[in-house]
């Protein structure tokens, strides 16, 4: 066992049993270390981890965390719980009230392992693994973005896969997978041009995807773009809060909508992207897999899947500027990575 993990274990079992922390056990814990790994941070991920783990299971609300800790209200468990799957929001409500404490983090993992009957081999292997995760959040210098794009996951370039090999549809700009996909439009940049730039992936009627891509200087445009979205949803009446997810910041919605064909005043979507080298791709996901309670993966999957071709053109066509106040464009230098229909 690595020896964060060791010390980890010996400042859990204290806690477990003394219901409290000796000054001594404190200190080896080095809570508030977050530039090497450390047992107070192999702690809040191994917290982290069970929480996600019981989240796609399934258990939501009280089923998430039953039991509250002697000491702490429901709120602010709960928030504590929403800012380990992700909340932002919930994450500066921490920051700013001083909640996110060692102790509340201890109290709150041994009421989940108490919860979760976890023997002392598996609590072991836990500790092991937020030791791997505290690792690989160092390695990628940002908490925020996803790990080893390029190398383990997707979204990929062009240039760093055999894309032909993986069975995708080939769009032009962008080779889109297939899997569990049941209906494909790939549709105009905007309503006076024939140049194509958008696909929406289907999955029935409960899911969709929506992708388009643009090229970038390769300095990472991202976070830019989601403080611009962010301003322009709540200027239209949305309701919007960042997440930490699985592709790093994303944004979740709630839109105002007018004229739509289901009778909806309202809509619910997340917005993701990713830098590549030299490109940016963007996704929102809608249907019941972009509502609050859901997690399905199929969406963040198929994101993924895809692989971007920056260099393609279409045959005697100029790429177009993305329309002035289009809430999905990038930034006045990034442009449109063209699309075609599927041969």
């Amino acid at each position: 066992m690595a020896a964060e993990a060791s010390e980890a274990r010996a400042v859990l079992h204290e806690f477990t049993r003394e219901g409290r922390l000796s000054p001594g056990s404190s200190e080896r814990a080095e809570w508030g270390t977050w530039d090497r790994v450390a047992p107070g941070w192999v702690l809040l991920l191994g917290l982290k981890s069970l929480v996600l783990f019981r989240w796609e299971e399934g258990r939501t609300g009280p089923e998430l965390l039953p039991d509250v800790p002697a000491g702490m209200s429901r709120n602010e468990a709960d928030n504590l719980i929403e800012m380990l799957r992700g909340s932002l929001s919930a994450a500066e409500v921490a920051r700013t009230t001083g909640g996110l404490t060692l102790e509340r983090v201890l109290a709150l993992l041994v009421c989940v392992i108490a919860d979760e009957a976890m023997t002392h081999q598996e609590v072991d292997t836990l500790l092991e693994l937020a030791v791997a995760m505290n690792e690989e959040v160092l390695q990628s210098g940002d908490l925020s973005r996803p790990l080893y794009r390029g190398t383990d996951i997707g979204p990929w370039d062009v240039s760093e896969t055999d894309w032909e090999a993986m069975g995708l549809l080939d769009l032009g700009g962008l080779k889109v997978p297939r899997k569990d996909v049941r209906k494909v439009e790939v549709n105009p940049l905007r309503s006076d041009t024939e140049e194509l730039a958008e696909v929406v992936l289907f999955r029935g009627t409960t899911a969709s995807l929506q992708l388009q891509a643009f090229r970038t200087s390769g300095e990472p445009e991202w976070g830019t773009i989601c403080d611009r979205l962010e301003v322009d949803l709540r200027a239209r009446g949305a309701e919007v809060e960042r997440w930490s997810g699985r592709e790093g910041v994303e944004l979740r919605a709630v839109v105002p909508v007018a004229g739509d064909t289901r009778g909806r005043d309202r809509m619910t979507v997340r917005f993701i992207g990713c830098d590549g080298p030299g490109w940016l791709l963007r996704g929102v996901i809608g249907g019941a897999v972009a509502l609050p309670d859901s997690s399905d993966d199929w969406a963040y999957g198929s994101f993924e899947g895809v692989v971007v071709d920056p260099a393609f053109v279409v045959p005697r066509a100029v790429p177009a500027w993305p329309a002035v106040g289009d809430l999905l464009a990038s930034t006045e230098q990034s442009r449109v990575i063209p699309l075609r229909f599927p041969e």
